[in-house]
C-alpha cells in the first residue's frame, strides 16, 4: 500500500537548499518545456466562498505523473481550519503504480518557499539585511525561511492586521531565530517596509495592503497571496512601475491579468544576469505553476529514499 507523507514528514524530508538548486538546474536545462501541464480546473461552490481544485502535471523525465486535489474556502479570522485541504497522488509514469499521497499544504509550502528563495536570490541585493513581512499563516513563515536561506537577514520586521497574531508570531520567530535575527511587530505596514530591503506579503487580502510608498529604489518583493485579474495584494501601480517576476507567463495572464504581459519567467529569470535586477525594484507576482509541484514532490521522494537507504545500509 503506497505511503501517506503527512505534513511533518513531508517538512522533515524538505531540503530546502538542495530544492532551490535542483529548481534552478530544471528552469536552467528547460525541463519545464518537456512536461504535460493541463490547464487547472477549479469548480466553485454553488452554496458558499469555496471552490473545488485539480492540477495534474505529467513529466516523463522525472517520472513522475502527479495530481494536487484540494479544497479552498474563505475563513472568518476566528475560524480555525485552514483555507486550503489538499493531498497530492503520485503515480509513476513507468509502472502506473500509487507510489505515495503527500499533504497537500506541505508540499505547497515547500515548493512556495523554494521558489521564494530562488527569485529572492537572483533579484535582491546581496548585502539584504532587512526583511519585512505581512501576513501570520503558513505562507508568511516561508517567506522568512525562504528569504534567509539566501541573503545575511539581520532584521525581520512583522505586520499584520490582527495584533495578537502579529505578536504571537514575532514571539514565535524570535523563539526559533534566537538572537542572531532582531524580530519587530510593526504597527502599520508603512512602519515595517519602508526601507526594507527584501518584502514578502502572504495574505488572504483582495485590495491591496497599503500605497507601498517610501520603497527602497532596489527593493525586491515577494507576493505570494491569492492574486486575480481584480484582486491583488499590491497596487497596480506597483506592478507597471517594477519588473515583475512570474512562474509561467500564460499562467500569470490568465490568472492574474494583463499587468503581467511583460513578465519575465523563472525559465528566463535563470538565464540572465543578475546585476541589473539588484538595483532595480522588482516583484514576484505568484501565481504558482504545477511544473513546480512535480519537482517539489520528486525532492521529496528522492530525499525520503535517500534517507531510508543511508538507514538500511547503517543496520
Amino acid at each position: 500500500m503506497a505511503a501517506f507523507l503527512s505534513h511533518d514528514v513531508v517538512s522533515a524530508h524538505g531540503n530546502l537548499p538542495r530544492l532551490v538548486r535542483e529548481l534552478e538546474a530544471a528552469l536552467t536545462e528547460g525541463l519545464h518545456e518537456r512536461v504535460q501541464v493541463p490547464l487547472r480546473v477549479a469548480v466553485p461552490s454553488s452554496s458558499r466562498q469555496a471552490a473545488f481544485v485539480s492540477m495534474p502535471v505529467v513529466s516523463e523525465q522525472l517520472g513522475l505523473y502527479i495530481n494536487k486535489v484540494a479544497t479552498l474556502f474563505e475563513r472568518a479570522a476566528t475560524d480555525p481550519l485552514p483555507t486550503m485541504n489538499g493531498v497530492v497522488a503520485a503515480f509513476s509514469t513507468r509502472t502506473g503504480e500509487l507510489l505515495a499521497l503527500l499533504d497537500g499544504a506541505a508540499v505547497t509550502e515547500l515548493k512556495c518557499a523554494a521558489v521564494s528563495a530562488l527569485v529572492t536570490d537572483f533579484c535582491a541585493r546581496t548585502d539584504a539585511r532587512t526583511l519585512a513581512v505581512a501576513g501570520t499563516g503558513a505562507q508568511a513563515r516561508q517567506q522568512v525561511l525562504s528569504v534567509l536561506a539566501v541573503r545575511p537577514i539581520r532584521e525581520v520586521r512583522l505586520w499584520a492586521r490582527n495584533p495578537a497574531r502579529r505578536g504571537a508570531f514575532a514571539a514565535e520567530l524570535r523563539s526559533s531565530l534566537g538572537d542572531a535575527v532582531h524580530v519587530v511587530a510593526c504597527a502599520s505596514l508603512d512602519e515595517a517596509i519602508r526601507g526594507a530591503d527584501v518584502i514578502g506579503t502572504a495574505t488572504s487580502s483582495k485590495t491591496p495592503l497599503g500605497s507601498f510608498e517610501g520603497l527602497s529604489p532596489s527593493v525586491h518583493i515577494n507576493c505570494m497571496g491569492g492574486h486575480t485579474v481584480e484582486a491583488r495584494e499590491v497596487p497596480l501601480e506597483l506592478l507597471r512601475t517594477s519588473t515583475v517576476i512570474v512562474e509561467d507567463l500564460a499562467t500569470a495572464l490568465a490568472e492574474a491579468g494583463p499587468v503581467h504581459a511583460h513578465a519575465i519567467t523563472l525559465a528566463q529569470l535563470v538565464r540572465r544576469d543578475s546585476g541589473s535586477l539588484r538595483t532595480s525594484r522588482t516583484v514576484f507576482s505568484s501565481t504558482g505553476h504545477a511544473f513546480l509541484d512535480v519537482l517539489t514532490v520528486a525532492h521529496v521522494l528522492r530525499e525520503r529514499e535517500l534517507i531510508h537507504r543511508t538507514w538500511r545500509s547503517t543496520c
